[in-house]
């Protein structure tokens, strides 16, 4: 059974032949993924913006938008369900993600507290959105995981509920991460990239 990476792989030789935006895969399994955790320093209620110690990632806060506004904002320990610290958002959990460099995966743990949510991401090269996707919750008072991959790379990526329900606050906890390919797909990966810098020196030809 093909895994996430190589379904990825497949994708870089479609994207390859076209000006198509990214195709953006999503797994629950972690083994699709090589992962950093990001922890932030400890950040009270009403905070609009942090940045990971390691400086690779940046969480701002769209407080005020959406249907009911997303509210208070803050890092702590504050639910069992996930160990360590979590990022708490009320309201409509809406928030940007910006990456230090550029990215092509990064996943994260969430727990939703006890009402279903619908989730839209919006992948961004600078102003530039290259791709989107989305996920719904399903599971309530559980740690969950989920993981994205990209075929084209993103710096920022924009999470919206903006759902016009009531909604319940959720915990999340971020990883950067890459993809990692099953051990026979590597060559098929670097054939993958090197057919896609043949495309685009075509193209500037």
């Amino acid at each position: 059974m093909k895994n996430l990476a190589t379904s990825f792989i497949a994708s870089l030789f479609l994207l390859g032949a076209s000006n198509a935006s990214a195709v953006v895969l999503t797994s629950t399994n972690t083994a699709d993924f090589n992962l950093t955790f990001e922890d932030f320093p400890i950040a009270g209620s009403g905070v609009a913006s942090m940045t990971s110690i390691s400086g690779n990632l940046t969480i701002d806060s769209a407080i005020g938008v959406g249907n009911p506004a997303a509210s208070t904002a803050f890092y702590n320990e504050f639910t069992a369900t996930l160990s360590d610290n979590e990022y708490i958002i009320g309201g409509d959990e809406n928030f940007d993600l910006t990456f230090s460099s550029q990215k092509n995966a990064f996943a994260m743990n969430y727990s939703d507290f006890s009402i279903a949510s619908i989730f839209t991401l919006n992948f961004f090269d600078g102003a530039t959105n290259v791709g989107s996707t989305s996920f719904t919750t399903t599971s309530f008072g559980t740690a969950e995981f989920i993981g994205f991959i990209s075929t084209v790379a993103f710096d920022s990526v924009q999470i919206r509920e903006d759902d016009g329900a009531n909604n319940t606050n959720e915990a999340f906890q971020f990883y950067t991460a890459e993809a990692v390919p099953e051990p026979g797909a590597l060559a098929i990966f670097g054939l993958g990239l090197i057919g896609l810098g043949y495309m685009r020196r075509r193209k500037a030809a």
